[in-house]
């Protein structure tokens, strides 16, 4: 899909391009996502910009994430993706030329909509393409904060499960804590990378940079990479007290077990000693030996159970 953003006034028009003769020579801002070989040769042929490839766009390394050639400036970012509760990071790539601003990625972004939309009501703050570059990044932060902060009230109903309830249904419990952690693990991946990108960004000087957003940016960054940090450790405290809970109901079951072959073992020797099939017990003879050996086992099943009582490990 290929949608260019034309200048008007103080705003941004949308339009989406399904023919080359579609696309204007004057776009300030040109978004593919997921487009076609069709659509790549349609912006090469009008604004002689080269993309990235798709398949360039998973590279790790610092050097093929943030680079500049003749093509212009190269900025990959990973952007969270939540569906179906699941999270995944998507690679989007910016590309600053001429004034002008390219992005090439695979997946619908929730923050791009919400920036294109915010553009078509008023874009008077963006008037270069690093502008709108920086805008952008500044409504991923926002977004990225409610996404933090949504982990943190999931971690406040988690808090208040793990100590209330009960360890045999403690799997959605773990489930739960599994997810936050795996939503911020990503959310910090992205901050990461994010804020080394805009790093080098403030150091370049040729380009429309506004510095005092970039600053104000990057301060936002380091305060969500701490509040992500603290996250990270309140999960893994919350982890770590589930994983007691479950382990001392596991003991106080094992306890049972212990306790019950500690108290029957003393019966069952009586029992095997008047099972034996000796021809001269004396206590076969006795009208009261059947009744003397029930109380006897009784006797020495309750012992047992009285002096764990006394040790207070019953």
């Amino acid at each position: 899909m290929l949608t260019a953003y034309v200048r008007s006034g103080q705003t941004l028009i949308r339009k989406v391009i399904n023919l080359r003769a579609e696309l204007p020579p004057d776009a300030a801002w040109i978004d593919l996502n997921s487009p076609t070989e069709q659509e790549r040769n349609w912006v090469r042929e009008q604004f002689n910009q080269e993309l990235q490839f798709i398949e360039e766009l998973g590279e790790i390394e610092a050097s093929s994430r943030y680079y500049r050639d003749q093509t212009g400036l190269h900025i990959n970012l990973y952007f969270l993706l939540q569906e179906n509760n699941r999270a995944r990071n998507v690679n989007v790539a910016f590309t600053l030329n001429n004034n002008r601003l390219f992005t090439l990625r695979t997946d619908e972004s929730p923050e791009i909509r919400a920036f294109s939309t915010q553009c078509a009501k008023d874009a008077g703050d963006y008037p270069s393409a690093a502008s709108l570059l920086l805008g952008l990044v500044a409504v991923r932060v926002s977004l990225m904060a409610d996404v933090l902060q949504k982990l943190q009230a999931d971690l406040d109903v988690v808090s208040s499960m793990v100590f209330r309830t009960e360890a045999r249904v403690m799997t959605n419990t773990l489930e739960s804590l599994a997810r936050i952690e795996d939503v911020n693990g990503k959310a910090r991946l992205g901050f990461m990378e994010n804020k080394r990108a805009y790093s080098n960004l403030a150091r370049i000087t040729d380009l429309n940079v506004n510095h005092e957003v970039l600053n104000e940016i990057l301060r936002d960054v380091e305060s969500l990479v701490n509040f992500s940090d603290f996250l990270a450790e309140r999960t893994q405290f919350l982890l770590d007290a589930a994983m007691g809970m479950i382990n001392i109901a596991h003991n106080k079951r094992l306890n049972v077990f212990t306790v019950l072959s500690v108290v029957l073992m003393p019966p069952t020797l009586i029992a095997s000693i008047y099972g034996m099939n000796f021809k001269y017990m004396p206590e076969l003879s006795w009208p009261w030996g059947y009744p003397m050996a029930i109380a006897l086992m009784v006797a020495v099943a309750a012992g047992p159970i009285l002096f764990l009582r006394r040790k207070g490990w019953l």
